[in-house]
């Protein structure tokens, strides 16, 4: 018999066995940038968008779209990483 996953959540035990197979979605948000549709519509490949924020600014996580923690950009060997620095 699978014993069920479980996490602690501020000192309570959560049982994920019901639900702990759901899929979804984690993005990172680095910056936005507003600009009118014409501009958007006359990207190339190749241009840059310069964005506001500076190279350490933190970064927000979003689950399925909702914000849910703050985090900082790293280097893991060759890839992009996230460290979580604030859980909303």
């Amino acid at each position: 018999m699978k014993q069920p996953s479980v996490v602690q959540d501020s000192g309570a035990a959560i049982d994920l066995s019901m639900v702990g197979h759901v899929q979804v979605e984690l993005a990172v948000q680095v910056g936005t940038i507003a600009l009118s549709l014409e501009k958007l519509l006359a990207l190339r490949e190749g241009e840059v968008l310069s964005m506001q924020e500076a190279l350490d600014a933190p970064v927000t996580l979003l689950l399925n779209g909702k914000p849910v923690a703050r985090g900082e950009l790293m280097a893991v060997e060759d890839q992009l990483g996230v460290r979580i620095l604030e859980l909303a």
